[in-house]
């Protein structure tokens, strides 16, 4: 079966592009809902975000079968969320979520680590790859504060904890520490520990590959 023409090209554009996609995607993920605190526009972030990373990652067979096995049972905590009274929804979509930046972060931080030259996919998978550890530490926190209620000080009370806990991931990763949002429990503050060498780590390590294959490239054309 042949493909038609402009589906070879649309094939061909997202083979290049698929992490520059895949950043818009996380971006509109991150701040999509800054202006539009409705939860359908949240569903829509997550849901595009999935549907992005389908795309993005179609070529390959058990990577695709994942993506699609996480789509059927977000939607279906989503669908049955009355009949499913007696689970915590919110603890369970927030494990489907760590599964899937998990095993998609796998994927960014090989084209990170394997990449020949520095360009502008590289750019975008290493952005990719440090906004992944975000998002992972904001489930992580996350689940947390909905197992052991007021780990976090100024955490929010029922929708305002997620976008509280994402913005203080992001901060604490990024090492700017407004301290606005502290953790109280112990559990918290390893699990802040944790997130934070990790995200020191991948800022020093991935600063080093990008500077090497740099000055790797500029001395094989001199």
């Amino acid at each position: 079966m042949e493909y038609h023409p402009l589906l070879k090209t649309l094939e061909k554009l997202i083979a290049r592009k698929k992490y520059e996609l895949l950043l818009v995607s996380f971006l509109i993920l991150i701040f999509g809902n800054t202006f539009i605190t409705i939860h359908t526009a949240g569903v829509f972030d997550i849901y595009q975000n999935f549907f992005t990373g389908l795309i993005v990652f179609f070529y390959k067979k058990w990577l695709r079968f994942f993506i699609l096995l996480v789509i059927t049972f977000n939607a279906g905590l989503d669908v049955f969320a009355k009949e499913l009274f007696y689970l915590d929804l919110r603890s369970w979509h927030g494990i489907v979520y760590i599964i899937f930046f998990v095993v998609i972060s796998k994927e960014v931080y090989k084209e990170v680590l394997y990449a020949k030259t520095v360009s502008r996919e590289l750019l975008a998978a290493s952005l990719c790859g440090f906004v992944l550890l975000c998002l992972m530490g904001t489930f992580i926190f996350y689940q947390i504060e909905i197992k052991l209620p007021h780990s976090f000080t100024n955490a929010g009370q029922k929708n305002e904890i997620l976008n509280n806990l994402n913005y203080f991931s992001f901060t604490t990763i990024l090492t700017i520490g407004y301290g606005d949002i502290v953790p109280l429990s112990l559990v918290a503050r390893r699990a802040v520990m944790f997130v934070g060498l990790f995200g020191h780590f991948y800022t020093v390590f991935v600063t080093s590959i990008i500077i090497g294959k740099y000055l790797s490239a500029s001395n094989a054309k001199g």
